[in-house]
C-alpha cells in the first residue's frame, strides 16, 4: 500500500514526495514519543504501587477473583495476575504485558509444553482487557489532534466489559469441558 501511494504520488504530484514522507516521519516520531511517555508514567505508577504495597493488597481484596478466574495459584501469581488485571483497566496494556509474561512462566513446570487453562484465561483477558479508562487510546487520540478524545471512554467501556465477559465464560465453558474428559 506504501509502495502504491509512493507512485500515484511520483504520477499525480512529483513534488509533494519528499514534502509528504517527511511530515510522516515527524508525524511517526511524535507518536513514538507520545506512547513512550504514556508507557513511562504508568510503569512508574505501577512500580511505586508495588513498592507501597498496594499490589499485594489489590491481590488479597481480589484473591476470590483470581482464584474464580485462574484457580488455586500461588501468592506471588496472584500479585502478578492483579498487577496485570489493574494495569489492563486503567489501559496500560504495555505495562500490564511484563506481569502476564512472568505469571505465565510462574504457573507453568520445566518442560511444560501445553498452557494450562489458567494461562489461555490470563491470554483472553489480556487480549480482551476490561478497560475503565483507556489511557493508551486517549493518548493517541490527543497527540493526533482529536477534538473530544474522551468520547471513546464509553464505548470502551461497555466493548471492552462485554468481550471480557465473553471470553471469561468461553474459558470457563470449554475448560470445565476438557476436565471432564
Amino acid at each position: 500500500m506504501t509502495f502504491a501511494s509512493l507512485i500515484w504520488l511520483s504520477i499525480t504530484a512529483p513534488a509533494s514526495i519528499l514534502g509528504t514522507m517527511i511530515a510522516a516521519g515527524a508525524s511517526g516520531v511524535q507518536l513514538t514519543i507520545t506512547l513512550a511517555a504514556i508507557y513511562i508514567v504508568w510503569m512508574g505508577v505501577i512500580q511505586v504501587a508495588i513498592d507501597a504495597g498496594l499490589i499485594d493488597a489489590l491481590a488479597r481484596a481480589c484473591k476470590p477473583l483470581i482464584r474464580f478466574l485462574f484457580g488455586e495459584q500461588s501468592d506471588e501469581v496472584n500479585a502478578l495476575l492483579a498487577t496485570n488485571i489493574s494495569a489492563n483497566m486503567i489501559g496500560a496494556g504495555n505495562a500490564a504485558t511484563p506481569a502476564a509474561i512472568e505469571a505465565i512462566e510462574k504457573m507453568s513446570t520445566p518442560g511444560q509444553t501445553t498452557t494450562t487453562t489458567p494461562m489461555i484465561m490470563l491470554f483472553i483477558l489480556s487480549a480482551t482487557s476490561m478497560q475503565i479508562l483507556p489511557t493508551t487510546v486517549l493518548g493517541i487520540l490527543e497527540a493526533s489532534g482529536a477534538k473530544n478524545a474522551a468520547s471513546i471512554i464509553l464505548p470502551t467501556i461497555i466493548v471492552s466489559t462485554l468481550t471480557t465477559l465473553m471470553g471469561v465464560i468461553i474459558v470457563k465453558v470449554l475448560g470445565s469441558r476438557n476436565a471432564h474428559k
